[in-house]
């Protein structure tokens, strides 16, 4: 027994020199390299108990012995485990970014990119200086595409931190590909129709019409541009051009929902009656669910004098769900239609349109 605690008192001695010598060489172990055969001794160490796993804990300075345990366990592929271990690390409170940043790289070999994501982004805000966790998480951002120009400006970033020649090199190929989608992408049929919208939203009609003009001169077969474009005529009253933008809207999509009620509502401007009653029936037929379909249907049946019909139609409309007004509406019609419909008290009734409160 005797000669065994000598044996560990001359392995913990042994360990403890090289640790003083060698514990800064943990550093390096985020880029793949070596850990020198001392830190082993190190491990086997305090797997057994003999030594505590906050050995370096004696020097403040130095990462703390999880996080090389940690960074084997990821280049073994026990990635679960490199989780759990760099999860030990950051409850101490050292090595922050360090450990964030091995922890997202784990929790993206696992598939957890949103876990990976966050990781990242901790390791930055830990340490602004860590190039690589900006390089990792504008790499998620750019593979998802859902941040282009963030990506590009957190590679800009890395770009004057980076000293490794090839990187440079890497991130300087990569930020001129993002540019250059960037400006595409600025200029493409979609992102000119989302700003055609904005400037809708932002009551700009105008310049939301050459934005959805240029559109579709990029791509005439933007089906949603023509809505939208038809939409804003419709509401200047330009019910010709209105018309011939939701000829095409319904030409491409022709079950695009709503486009056959709004075509209805401009023939019925321009006095086409029955074009508009073919186009509000048909709407009923694309869209089931759509409770306006019914109730444009009921108002053509009711200015036709087929109240019964048009009662039908106002009824099937108020089992759907519908906006508060449209119901108020609907209850009010069902009200004045039913009574049209009792036997030797049907009547002309004259009443005014009001679908356009409801456009």
């Amino acid at each position: 027994m005797a000669h065994l605690i000598g044996v560990y008192h001359r392995l913990r001695d042994l360990a403890m020199h090289f640790l003083k010598r060698g514990c800064w060489q943990l550093r390096r172990f985020t880029t793949g390299a070596i850990f020198p055969a001392a830190h082993w001794v190190l491990i086997a160490l305090a797997a057994t108990g003999f030594v505590g796993a906050t050995s370096c804990a004696l020097h403040a300075s130095e990462p703390p012995l999880e996080l090389a345990m940690a960074a084997k366990a990821h280049n073994d592929g026990r990635f679960s485990e490199a989780v759990r271990l760099y999860s030990l690390v950051l409850k101490q409170g050292t090595s922050l970014s360090a450990a964030f940043f091995g922890r997202g790289l784990s929790h993206e070999m696992l598939n957890q990119q949103t876990k990976a994501e966050a990781d990242y982004r901790s390791a930055i805000e830990s340490d602004p200086a860590n190039y690589r966790a900006m390089e990792s998480l504008a790499g998620i951002w750019e593979r998802s595409g859902k941040h282009i120009a963030e990506a590009a400006e957190l590679y800009k970033r890395a770009l004057a931190l980076d000293p490794r020649p090839e990187w440079k090199e890497n991130l300087k190929v990569w930020i001129a590909i993002l540019e250059s989608r960037l400006n595409y992408e600025e200029r493409s049929p979609v992102a000119l129709f989302h700003r055609g919208n904005a400037k809708v939203v932002q009551g700009d009609q105008r310049a939301a019409e050459v934005l959805y003009s240029q559109a579709l001169s990029l791509n005439p077969g933007m089906f949603q541009a023509y809505y939208s474009r038809g939409l804003l005529r419709f509401k200047a009253q330009d019910l010709n051009g209105a018309l011939q933008d939701l000829d095409e809207a319904i030409r491409i999509a022709p079950r695009g929902r709503g486009y056959l009620i709004q075509r209805g509502l401009i023939l019925e401007s321009l006095g086409e009656m029955q074009k508009a009653k073919k186009d509000f029936q048909r709407a009923t037929d694309v869209d089931p669910r759509d409770p306006y379909t019914f109730f444009h249907l009921g108002r053509m049946r009711e200015q036709d004098r087929d109240y019964e019909a048009a009662l039908q139609a106002y009824q099937d409309a108020l089992k759907l769900r519908s906006k508060p007004e449209l119901s108020r509406l609907l209850q009010e019609r069902v009200a004045a239609v039913s009574v049209l419909v009792k036997p030797g008290r049907i009547k002309s009734q004259e009443r005014g349109n009001r679908s356009g409160d409801l456009w």
